[in-house]
């Protein structure tokens, strides 16, 4: 994969050399075009988890496209764009008794420059954004070793596993080419396109047996499969072929010199005489008048001359509603967290801020701080990163003000959940810190 690239590469660089013998003035004539490539595409290393897990290794196969253009007269086009690759992705994690497929359907909106020159030779560059539509075949069950003739439960997924679905998902390419006017409507179109999506989910079931040793299997069960590190490199070549007749090119509009003028002055008023004596008299300054109103009503020429305004009444103690907060007893609230992850976000910042106005507020008697995560990790890695989330929770609750004395502090772990998941599912209700803020009520002082 990387020599043929880096061969294409090459081609490319030579062919872009300057060619004297076909050299021609550049044309910025407006116009639709239809284009049709085809070529060599390969996936990047990608990567399956959750209901199968593990690497795939794509191989190279054909890659197609076409599109249909407009060319803007000014070395800019927009081209709506439709590309399709099938891979065979082999074994997953080199794993006996598994196999992957991917097919992936594009469709882009591109701007692409063109780097005109005086040669037929036109590099270009562009980018676009679009969807990708995927589609994964995955298989895999347990095997017999070999050597030992031994039962081995895969790695990939234990029992009988198998993946058929397609998911759509936001997607972006770069784009660098070449093109050669072979006629005027005519042109020879190669280039390099790297493609990229977001994770896409696919849905499939799983069996498992009904008791080891025995043949049958259970009724399959749903599951779901994520596929990440979606990208692709594809070099193809083909034509790209200008529609209509080309508009005849515009003469440029020639402007006539202007007319010498006779020497002539400018008087005061920006008018042109042709002596002073001609100007008209310059008016007498008029003396300005107050226009700054003061707050007693007074006018003067500058603020600083006004009297100085008598200060604001004391704002009013509202003494009821400090204690209708303080005497609400426990107060409770919960912060969430992204997934593996025990920084605050700008959501669960916002609201330690607005729990920490009881604590300004009112007496405190003491803070209890819960850490939770989801079921998608190691039981024991689990517990480590909910006393991270804790501990998160308890240092801001310190930062506004709160003793750190009066704050007690646990991690849980995957105990106690809020929505009850089967084991390895990201749920984001999970992933949380439960804080309870115990205020004295204010007869207590």
């Amino acid at each position: 994969m990387k020599k043929f690239l880096l061969s294409a590469a090459a081609t490319a660089a030579i062919l872009a050399a300057p060619t004297a013998a076909f050299a021609q003035s550049v044309d910025n004539d407006k116009g639709w075009y239809l284009r049709g490539n085809f070529g060599y595409g390969a996936f990047t290393d990608m990567e399956l988890s959750d209901g199968m897990t593990g690497d795939v290794q794509a191989e190279g196969n054909g890659a197609g496209s076409i599109g249909i253009g407009y060319d803007m007269g000014n070395d800019w086009r927009l081209e709506l764009d439709g590309g399709s690759m099938w891979n065979d992705l082999g074994a997953i994690d080199n794993t006996p008794s598994s196999s992957a497929k991917f097919r992936a359907n594009t469709l882009m909106f591109n701007i692409i420059r063109d780097l005109e020159n005086d040669s037929r030779w036109t590099p270009f560059v562009g980018a676009g954004v679009g969807i990708m539509q995927g589609k994964l075949d995955a298989v895999s069950h347990n095997f017999v070793d070999p050597n030992t003739s031994a039962s081995v439960t895969s790695p990939v997924c234990n029992d009988r596993c198998a993946v058929s679905d397609e998911a759509t998902e936001i997607a972006w390419n770069l784009i660098a080419g070449l093109g050669y006017d072979i006629s005027d409507r005519l042109t020879w179109d190669t280039q390099y396109r790297y493609i990229s999506a977001s994770d896409m989910d696919f849905d499939g079931t799983r069996q498992t047996l009904v008791r080891p040793g025995l043949a049958t299997f259970n009724p399959a069960a749903p599951i779901s499969v994520d596929l990440a590190d979606i990208g692709a490199h594809q070099i193809m070549t083909g034509f790209r072929l200008q529609l209509g007749n080309r508009a005849a090119p515009v003469a440029p509009v020639v402007t006539p010199p202007a007319p010498v003028m006779p020497a002539q002055i400018t008087c005061w008023d920006g008018s042109l005489r042709d002596s002073f004596a001609q100007c008209p008299a310059e008016p007498q300054p008029v003396v300005e008048q107050p226009t700054i109103q003061c707050f007693d009503g007074s006018l003067v020429f500058d603020q600083a001359s006004c009297p100085t305004p008598p200060p604001p009444p004391p704002p009013p103690v509202i003494v009821e509603q400090q204690a209708s907060i303080c005497d609400q007893g426990d107060v409770p609230f919960v912060v969430y967290f992204e997934w593996d992850q025990s920084r605050l976000t700008d959501q669960a910042q916002a609201v330690i801020d607005q729990a920490s106005v009881y604590t300004q507020q009112c007496g405190v008697s003491g803070v209890t701080v819960e850490g939770f995560t989801d079921t998608s990790g190691a039981a024991a890695y689990n517990v480590a990163l909910s006393n991270r989330r804790a501990d998160t929770v308890s240092a801001a609750l310190v930062a506004r003000g709160v003793d750190s004395a009066r704050i007690s502090k646990t991690g849980y772990g995957e105990e106690r959940p809020a929505v009850s998941t089967e084991d390895g599912v990201r749920e984001p209700l999970n992933r949380r810190s439960e804080v309870v803020i115990r205020l004295v009520p204010t007869n207590a002082f």
